[in-house]
């Protein structure tokens, strides 16, 4: 098979084993310090797909940043 034959296409929100995205109104972000980020959707009651999947982007840039900050 060519690699493209075996790339998983969908979006990061097509999970396995029924789990569903819907009635996400808030994500809470965590630190050891006890700080915590709040997030909730601006425009709506919950959070929709396009919205979770930035919200990926936006965790996989803070986990590079820490993987970046315990090299120095």
């Amino acid at each position: 098979m060519e690699g493209r034959d075996r790339e998983w296409r969908g979006s990061p929100l097509d999970m396995a084993g029924g789990m569903d995205p819907y009635g996400i109104r808030e994500i809470v972000i965590e630190f050891e310090n006890g700080d915590q980020d709040v997030f909730r959707p601006r425009l709506r009651g919950e959070f929709e797909s396009y919205d979770l999947h930035m919200m990926g982007v936006y965790l996989d840039s803070i986990a590079h940043s820490v993987r970046n900050s315990q090299r120095d």
